[in-house]
């Protein structure tokens, strides 16, 4: 037994591996596509839109793997099957269950792939490809660190701390400095709103330094026209399903502390806790729907019925997250539903398989 769970799972990687593969080049062909066509804006050229499609395959890849499982898992019952060695390997006395912890083990390696790409590629790919072109598009060179968004604005350095919905921030900080490189003008701002092409600060505070003496103003609102506009801020803002897992949880912490919505990220980092054994629930899914005495579906109906599934499934995954997010339903609950439902009626149809042999 021990072989043949080898080379099923063998068979089920390099399955996966050339799903993978040609799914991975559709995507990075669609998204130098759409790429190009940003093309011409400040700096961006071709040779940037390519380095960009580059950085961001990590990314891609990891949330293609589900539905390149789901696709090797049938495209490799289909081999086993057009080959007669699925007919035999059942005559062997193999059950349905059993199989299904043969295409498992296989499901684990995938996982780790996973899990790798994830964690430790994709999120420092991404946030690199994301600076690279933020930089590119606006001309602007700015960062975002653990103490919000750094920017410089001709002789002006800015920092804000919180970036809100509807063109607003919170906790804005403005150094202006002279030519001599000396700190002239310290400006801090309770809040800010993008209006007419130009931001509208309030309640601020203003420290003028002098070589003699420090001046402080204090006014309640003061227009300020600023190159840094909330498309450079949304440029910049990662989305939480490109961050890793220790990120996603400090960020969280972060929100919950200073009294901010944190759904979308919990969302985010259950989906990441769930996204292995819902690769599980992807591999597994094919075996019962193989009849193991039956060779009448060809190989590339397989994996056309294996491609349908997995993005049946991704969108209901999205689709899932998104109304849990809307409709404040428990982050964890609104992660694992649809993978409990997969895995539900995978175990369903095995159980009435068995029954039916």
């Amino acid at each position: 037994m021990k072989i043949l769970d080898r080379y099923i799972a063998v068979t089920l990687l390099q399955t996966t591996a050339i799903a993978l593969i040609v799914l991975l080049s559709l995507f990075t062909f669609l998204s130098l596509i759409d790429q190009l066509e940003e093309t011409g804006r400040g700096n961006y050229d071709v040779i940037t839109a390519i380095k960009y499609v580059l950085l961001i395959l990590p990314r891609i890849a990891y949330e293609l793997i589900p539905i390149a499982a789901v696709m090797g898992s049938m495209t490799t019952l289909g081999i086993l099957a057009h080959n007669s060695e699925l007919v035999i390997i059942r005559a062997t006395g193999m059950s349905l269950f059993r199989l299904g912890y043969a295409f498992v083990k296989g499901g684990v390696v995938i996982i780790i792939f996973a899990v790798v790409i994830g964690e430790f590629i994709a999120p420092y790919c991404e946030q690199t490809a994301q600076h690279m072109r933020s930089v590119a598009l606006t001309q602007q060179i700015a960062l975002k660190t653990k103490n919000g968004f750094w920017s410089r604005d001709g002789s002006s350095f800015i920092n804000i701390r919180k970036i809100l919905p509807g063109d607003q921030v919170e906790d804005i900080y403005i150094y202006e400095f002279d030519k001599e490189d000396r700190l002239r003008i310290s400006t801090y701002a309770k809040r800010a709103e993008y209006l007419n092409n130009q931001w509208l600060l309030e309640d601020i505070e203003q420290s003028i330094i002098e070589k003699e003496k420090i001046t402080k103003k204090y006014l309640k609102f003061a227009a300020w026209e600023s190159l840094l506009n909330p498309e450079v801020l949304n440029l910049l803002t990662m989305k939480p399903q490109y961050l890793t897992l220790l990120e996603l949880y400090n960020y969280i912490n972060y929100l919950r502390q200073n009294g901010q919505n944190s759904k979308l990220y919990e969302q985010a980092l259950w989906s990441k806790i769930i996204n292995p054994l819902t690769i599980i629930a992807m591999v597994m899914l094919g075996v019962p729907l193989v009849n193991a005495h039956a060779r009448t579906d060809s190989v590339s109906q397989r994996v056309f019925m294996g491609c349908f599934i997995g993005i049946a499934f991704h969108i209901f995954n999205q689709v899932s997250g998104q109304m849990g997010v809307v409709y404040s339903i428990n982050p964890a609950a609104s992660a694992i539903i649809p993978t409990v439902l997969i895995l539900t009626g995978t175990f369903w149809m095995m159980r009435k398989n068995i029954r039916l042999e």
